[in-house]
């Protein structure tokens, strides 16, 4: 296939615009949910053959770094394709103003939202191509990501100027690739629905699995396929910066764990297709491509929040609001779950609203236009927050308050920026714990109180999703990542603890300067949250 689709593409009308000297094209695949100690016992146990062998013979080398938080992919591709972090609070979260609940899976929500990114400056994919983003980094061809499926994407810095033998490929490339997309989809199908059926009956619940079952058919079979293809046919182009993002590991990861083989098995494919563009990379080096393998945040074990409080976490939060005694795990109604999940209804009526996303939720007061602080939610809510201290299963709360925010740890309230409480959170790193929560808590859409469910080395993390595997919160291997790289590109990735610090790299080291707007950014609403995100440094 590579040998007829490089002589049918070069022949097409596409043509990029010549690199600057002393560039090189970029090619970034992103492995996600995958988490540094986790690639490394998936190569182990030689399931990533092929990505083992390039780091052995050391066409690329492995290192580290750490994604910022909330630990999550809406979070990571915001610092990196415009480099605003913090950015985001989580995947899910309220709009005080309204009530309304905003999800990274809605292509409305994810667009509106990269538009205010893309006030800041330029994206990092400009004039190049994009596969499964939540947003587009201002591609000129955006491949299934959300926020252009909204239909308001902003047009493209240069439109790709196809013409017949552009055509040609394309059509190559789609018939061939459909029909082996479509052959897997049908065995992924029956395998889906007998894993379903099994695990439905296993856990008495429904929830995710019809969604599961169409990501593991039509997404990781038909659509990565046709992916995979895709970047061949950028790559023989010489499109100057290509982005993919590998979804089937983290979303098999969310629903079985991620340790399961069900998660374990997709990191097969998932190589597979790594093995097929590095090979077509490696075959074409008059390119100049350097290609960057990365994840964006790793992947733990949960225990969901209902398993062990009887009810999910709206339902608790709404019941300590109006009063009601706790005491001990509630009844667990065998019916729930068959609706959507991630609903903000069930507090509304007692004034309250939570957005749960992995083992990470925000609580917020919605009688109250502005965040309140600690001390104010103290006064105001108290039963509340009384009940989320004391509930083991609930690891850390954050909030606003003092001048880097404040955190409660087993029913003691530090203070972040006081160095003494810093060292006293149970973290293996203080300092870091302490500066992500800060940021957390910096930014405007970020809750009233912000709960997270790491309890400690040698505690199961609790989820506020139904999920058994998650990230998003602080976990240690979900603030673990890696990124594989030629081994002449040499940057101290290990001090990198906020993608931002990636989206600056990659500009300078791959991107024409554009010139970017100067204008201050708002992130706090709150004045101790303004001084808290001034304050906070990389560790």
């Amino acid at each position: 296939m590579r040998a007829l689709l490089r002589p049918l593409a070069r022949r097409g009308a596409f043509r990029p615009a010549p690199l600057p000297q002393g560039k090189r094209r970029l090619l970034l695949l992103q492995l996600d949910g995958l988490s540094r100690a986790r690639l490394s016992r998936a190569m182990t146990d030689g399931l990533l053959p092929r990505l083992r062998s390039r780091l052995e013979d050391e066409r690329l080398v492995l290192s580290r770094f750490r994604p910022g938080i909330p630990s999550s992919t809406p979070a990571f591709q915001a610092g990196l394709f415009y480099g605003r972090s913090p950015s985001v609070p989580g995947f899910v979260w309220c709009d005080r103003a309204s009530g309304r609940e905003v999800r990274m899976d809605r292509p409305a929500d994810a667009a509106a939202l990269e538009a205010r990114l893309r006030a800041d400056g330029p994206g990092l994919l400009r004039d190049g191509s994009a596969y499964f983003g939540i947003f587009t980094g201002e591609a000129a061809m955006p491949r299934f990501c959300l926020s252009a499926m909204a239909g308001r994407q902003a047009p493209a810095r240069e439109e790709p100027r196809l013409g017949a033998w552009d055509l040609a490929a394309s059509a190559l490339v789609h018939s061939w690739t459909a029909a082996r997309g479509l052959a897997r989809a049908a065995v992924e199908a029956g395998r889906g629905i007998v894993d379903g059926a099994r695990w439905t009956a296993a856990v008495g619940r429904l929830q995710h699995e019809p969604r599961f079952l169409l990501h593991r058919t039509f997404v990781a079979a038909v659509l990565r396929e046709l992916a995979v293809q895709g970047v061949l046919l950028d790559v023989s182009r010489g499109v100057p910066i290509v982005y993919v993002d590998f979804l089937a590991f983290d979303e098999a990861a969310h629903r079985r764990g991620p340790d399961s083989p069900g998660a374990m098995g997709y990191l097969e494919d998932i190589d597979r297709a790594l093995g097929t563009i590095l090979s077509a990379v490696e075959a074409a080096p008059e390119l100049g491509y350097d290609v960057h393998v990365l994840s964006d945040h790793g992947q733990v074990a949960t225990q969901p929040f209902e398993l062990l409080a009887g009810v999910p976490l709206t339902e608790f939060v709404a019941r300590a609001e109006r009063g009601e005694r706790l005491r001990g795990p509630l009844p667990l109604r065998p019916d729930r779950g068959l609706a959507r999940g991630r609903t903000l209804g069930g507090a509304h009526a007692a004034g309250v609203a939570v957005a749960e996303g992995g083992d990470l939720a925000h609580v917020y007061f919605l009688e109250h236009r502005t965040p309140l602080s600690l001390e104010a939610a103290r006064a105001r809510h108290g039963r509340v927050l009384a009940a989320l201290a004391s509930s083991p299963a609930v690891g850390i709360l954050a909030a606003r308050g003092g001048r880097r925010g404040l955190a409660m740890v087993r029913g003691t309230t530090l203070d972040l920026a006081d160095a003494r409480d810093v060292e006293r959170l149970p973290y293996p790193d203080p300092a870091l714990l302490a500066a992500y929560l800060s940021d957390l808590v910096s930014l405007p859409d970020s809750g009233d109180l912000v709960v997270l469910g790491w309890r400690g080395e040698g505690r199961r993390t609790v989820a506020y999703a139904w999920e058994f595997g998650s990230h998003g919160g602080v976990a240690p291997e979900e603030l673990e990542c890696f990124v594989a790289h030629p081994p002449d590109r040499s940057f101290a990735f290990d001090r990198v603890v906020r993608p931002s610090e990636l989206h600056a790299y990659y500009e300078e080291a791959y991107r024409t300067p554009v010139a970017r707007p100067t204008r201050p950014t708002a992130r706090a609403g709150a004045e101790g949250a303004r001084a808290a995100a001034r304050e906070v440094r990389s560790p």
